[in-house]
């Protein structure tokens, strides 16, 4: 992956966005101690067809949780932020993929402590349902029903948490710097770069962003957030 200056994203389209990472095989089960685990900066914690081996809570970081479906859409699922409890379900085989937007470091969570927080949290309750869900809609091959999202309310929703991890790491909330790399953004997104390029222009004419020297700056958070739950 390599840095693109946002100046030059949206003035003249670099080439073709680099590939997702090759697979990285989790290993089997064991009986052991629960573990920390760190996850580097674009590495996926779990990637979809790999065997179910751990439900992970979020300590410091952020992950990108999306589904790569049969009929070659690509949808963003959630953000996982510190706190958050990602790697549920009742397949033997993940059937989403969850990369590290930055670095993050995660802690298994026991079977036992997972259904004690659904038990107090509607929320996760809710997510865990939803993965039920999309688990039986793999199994009826992914196709029924789909909802398909445009490039630009993708972007916008990447955009959206870039923003809140900077807050949460005490840095600017409206200027995306280092974090807006082609390779990263293009994987995450299933795009070219011509695409991304497309949904940048598409938001700044909308008045939503606008690219400076010192990085991509959003104009209009409210408005941005607005399109993400829109879509």
């Amino acid at each position: 992956m390599f840095a693109v200056s946002r100046t030059d994203l949206l003035a003249s389209p670099p080439g073709t966005a680099t590939a997702v990472p090759e697979d990285v095989h989790c290993a089997e089960p064991k009986a052991r101690e629960f573990e920390n685990h760190s996850v580097p900066r674009g590495e996926t914690l779990f990637r979809a067809g790999e065997t179910r081996t751990h439900v992970y809570q979020v300590v410091r970081g952020a992950l990108c949780h999306y589904m790569h479906w049969d009929d070659g859409r690509h949808e963003i699922i959630e953000f996982a932020f510190p706190g958050d409890i990602i790697g549920f379900g009742h397949l033997e085989k993940y059937v989403s993929t969850a990369q590290a937007m930055v670095d993050t470091d995660l802690r298994e969570v026991s079977e036992h402590e997972l259904e004690q927080a659904c038990d107090v949290d509607a929320a996760l309750a809710a997510r865990v349902s939803a993965a039920t869900d999309r688990e039986f809609d793999v199994l009826r091959e992914r196709t029924v029903g789909a909802r398909t999202r445009s490039q630009s309310d993708k972007t916008a929703s990447l955009l959206v948490a870039l923003s809140h991890i900077n807050s949460v790491e005490g840095r600017d909330p409206t200027l995306i710097g280092d974090e807006l790399t082609s390779g990263t953004v293009a994987d995450q997104l299933d795009t070219t770069i011509d695409g991304l390029v497309r949904a940048l222009r598409d938001l700044e004419q909308r008045g939503l962003v606008r690219a400076t020297d010192e990085g991509l700056r959003i104009t209009d958070l409210d408005g941005l957030e607005a399109v993400v739950r829109a879509a």
